[in-house]
């Protein structure tokens, strides 16, 4: 949008409409990065507080392009239910096709699954989760300021 000068004492609407369109998409990347990072934040800490290990027999191993492998895995969680989920992504399969596979479910949520090496901490997701919700803070209010301008003139 060009910038049509403005008349004298007057606002210069290309300027604010620019700017309140550049934060808004700031305020959705920030608002999907959040959102993501909090599930992962979620997940990774049920998998913490009340993960349970078994052995998961390896059924199927898929490849992508970019060398990165996901597997297919089947386990009997703790009340006989029978799950079958993927865990990815892997450089190398740690398993062939009918291999164990020591993991770590959810009991409440048994297809968040994960291998023990792979729960780690959470540091890094809640660091993501801290970050982007900031982010989303301030450019919410930078875009209430922005209108705010825009409609007092």
């Amino acid at each position: 949008m060009a910038c049509v000068p403005a008349p004298l004492g007057g606002p210069s609407v290309g300027i604010w409409g620019d700017e309140v369109f550049g934060l808004m998409i700031l305020a959705v990347v920030s608002a999907l990065v959040l959102w993501l990072s909090w599930r992962i934040f979620r997940g990774g800490r049920a998998l913490r507080k009340r993960g349970v290990r078994t052995q998961a027999k390896c059924v199927n191993i898929a490849g992508g392009p970019n060398g990165n492998f996901k597997l297919t895995i089947e386990f009997t969680a703790d009340g006989g239910q029978g799950v079958r989920t993927t865990v990815a992504p892997f450089d190398v399969p740690p398993v062939r096709p009918g291999g164990l596979l020591g993991v770590v479910y959810d009991p409440l949520e048994p297809v968040n699954v994960s291998t023990p090496d792979r729960v780690g901490n959470g540091r890094v997701a809640l660091s993501f989760v801290v970050v982007s919700a900031t982010a989303l803070l301030l450019t919410a209010g930078l875009i209430a300021l922005n209108v705010l301008a825009l409609v007092l003139g």
